[in-house]
């Protein structure tokens, strides 16, 4: 069967088919070349912005809702802190405490005494806390030690 013969190469020339058929034809257009008035890959075509889609517009910046939020959080710590400075309890130094009533115990009893109050001591008139200790001799001791002033944070101390 034979093959109608096709134009081929520069001068229309028609070869001769092949055993396997007829020849391939070249490309109308070379690879990778473009044509005038095509874009080639990767370039925009004329009126068409380089990077793609239409502009938009920026982002909106949050730097104001990021310094609301810091500011708030910042008031309310040193609202907080006002308001601990404010509504502190004093509190006697324990240490303190069990040094000087047991020297004065020591000095009234003449035998010294190892106390230790367990609890903490707010000073507020008329408040009353427990320390309880041993003497040299072996005795279990327990003081009372109530505050008498608040404004001066002062104390007596009993054996009740």
């Amino acid at each position: 069967m034979p093959y109608p013969s096709q134009p081929y190469g520069q001068y229309g020339q028609s070869p001769a088919p092949g055993p396997y058929g007829p020849p391939l034809q070249p490309p109308a257009q070379p690879y990778g070349q473009p044509q005038y008035g095509q874009p080639q890959y990767g370039q925009p075509q004329y009126g068409q912005p380089p990077y793609g889609g239409p502009p938009t517009a920026p982002a909106k910046s949050r730097v104001g809702l990021i310094a609301a939020v810091t500011a708030g959080i910042v008031a309310a710590i040193a609202l907080g802190v006002v308001l601990a400075l404010t509504m502190s309890t004093t509190v006697l130094d324990r240490n303190a405490v069990q040094q000087d009533v047991g020297s004065q115990f020591e000095e009234r009893e003449g035998v010294a005494v190892d106390l230790e109050c367990a609890q903490e001591m707010e000073v507020a008139s008329g408040a009353t806390y427990e320390c309880t200790g041993t003497t040299a001799d072996g005795e279990d001791v327990t003081l009372q030690i109530a505050i008498t002033d608040e404004a001066t944070a002062a104390y007596t101390w009993t054996e009740p």
